[in-house]
């Protein structure tokens, strides 16, 4: 469960931030004053720290200095009532994550949150390489590992341990679900930055009206519900990496200021006339073809050569078959463990039947095929049954497979059809996937305690998602 963290001399102020975020199953921990917090950080490690600006004795600034300086790398959001620009630039230099101008919205406070929690796990969740006989060995908590030891993916380990020491830009391509932001991540780990924040920039999920403000911030006034300064992410990821995740869907607009942003260090914030410094290694990451984005006038040219000083290539899955394997041990170890299922092996025809699928969700694929197959599992061993894929069988066509692979997949497909016979035969008006789903959610439910915040989290949804599911699949929201 994640650790938050309260700093203010406001008794009442505490008391509601501890409700607030007790209710959504996080661990809330308070003192009320920075002496105590700098004791509090240096005895535990903690998620996510609000801390009050105006406090007796030692400041919110001056505490927030001096956690900077015990080199914790927490994500800070700071909260005052005196809401200055020179309270918000000062706060931003230390290392702030962010601050909340008192009183705030309920929904400002849980969006920031949940944003900085994000930040802080992609900062401390260590990203390593495999050992050098390609195997996975142990899986220490807070660490994921990069799988594979195909000829391309060594060269990928190789580009990595070229250029993460040095500052330039990277360019990392690949389809989807091929763990373009795992190796964006590694870079990050492995370079002189790995100690300033990572922020990772999602570019489809971003409104194109909102995009500059996000990227470059806005002065209060700048636009109709411009309420307050807001910092965007170069200066919050001042000193350290920012990840643009899926680039190829950055509006022309606003790529243009991104290119002076590269070039000279320099931005504007939108409505502001003020030039600022940013310090920002870029790593950037595409499943388009960026040459054509540039022929067809989608992608400005000069970026792309910007971006691309170098570029790594990400194999598809599909390409590198000797390596699901490999993956299949890791994943059976990570979520064995992170899940507490006593799963010892995976039986050979459940192994057989995952080498013949054409993964083309790649990595992401296999890993939520395994997850599920871990959690829909009773016994130690997974077997052909536990393995659901997420988009059909899409299986190799035959002749590249050869007989046996498609013997296997014959095989795969009759034990599924006593399914299909028995939901036909009873009538049952709920689709095999729904009967699925609602397997999943209600062993991921067990397995976390019924704690929805960690269920949604697992099954990659929002809790509200979550809750309709459950509402929909009649689940108990508590143990019986």
């Amino acid at each position: 469960m994640e650790k938050i963290l309260v700093v203010d001399d406001d008794e009442g102020l505490v008391h509601f931030l501890s409700r607030f975020f007790s209710g959504q199953e996080y661990d809330v921990y308070a003192c009320g004053s920075g002496t105590a917090a700098l004791e509090k950080v240096q005895k535990e490690a903690f998620d996510l720290i609000l801390l009050d600006y105006k406090m007796p004795g030692l400041n919110g600034l001056d505490t927030l200095r001096e956690i900077r300086r015990l080199q914790v790398k927490t994500p800070v959001i700071v909260m005052t009532a005196y809401g200055t620009m020179d309270t918000a630039i000062e706060a931003m230099k230390l290392g702030a994550y962010d601050y909340l101008l008192k009183p705030f919205e309920r929904n400002e406070l849980e969006r920031l949150a949940r944003d900085a929690l994000e930040v802080n796990r992609l900062m401390k969740e260590v990203v390593s390489f495999p050992s050098s006989s390609g195997r996975p060995s142990t899986v220490p908590k807070g660490e994921v590992k990069i799988i594979g030891n195909h000829r391309r993916m060594q060269e990928v380990y190789k580009l990595i341990g070229q250029v993460a020491a040095r500052d330039v830009t990277v360019l990392i391509t690949g389809e989807s679900g091929t763990g373009k932001e795992l190796v964006a991540r590694a870079i990050y780990h492995h370079s002189s930055r790995k100690d300033k924040p990572f922020l990772a920039v999602n570019c489809a999920a971003i409104p194109e009206t909102l995009f500059e403000s996000e990227l470059f911030g806005h002065e209060r006034g700048a636009f109709t519900g411009a309420e307050r300064t807001h910092i965007g992410k170069f200066e919050r990821c001042h000193g350290g990496t920012l990840f643009f995740d899926e680039i190829g869907e950055m509006p022309l607009s606003t790529q243009a200021k991104l290119l002076r942003a590269l070039q000279y260090g320099e931005l504007e914030r939108v409505g502001g006339s003020q030039t600022l410094k940013v310090d920002v290694r870029i790593i950037a990451a595409t499943h388009k073809n960026l040459e054509n984005a540039v022929e067809e006038g989608r992608f400005r040219e000069d970026l792309y050569w910007r971006l691309k000083i170098i570029s790594i290539q990400l194999p598809p899955l599909r390409e590198r078959g000797e390596d699901i394997p490999a993956l299949v041990e890791y994943f059976v170890r990570r979520f064995g463990e992170e899940y507490q299922a006593p799963i010892r092996r995976i039986d050979d025809g459940a192994l057989a039947k995952l080498q013949s699928h054409a993964w083309p969700g790649n990595v992401r694929e296999l890993e939520n095929t395994m997850r599920r197959a871990i959690l829909l599992s009773s016994g130690d061993v997974i077997l052909e049954e536990h393995i659901k894929f997420d988009s059909g069988q899409h299986d190799m066509p035959r002749e590249a497979m050869g007989e046996p692979c498609w013997a296997r997949i014959e095989k795969a497909l009759d034990a599924i059809i006593p399914d299909l016979i028995e939901v036909c035969h009873n009538k049952i008006h709920e689709s095999i996937i729904d009967r699925v789903e609602k397997t999943l959610i209600a062993r991921v439910l067990q397995q976390c305690g019924h704690n929805q915040v960690k269920a949604a989290r697992v099954l990659g949804v929002s809790r509200n998602t979550l809750r309709h599911r459950m509402k929909k699949y009649a689940l108990p929201s508590s143990p019986d």
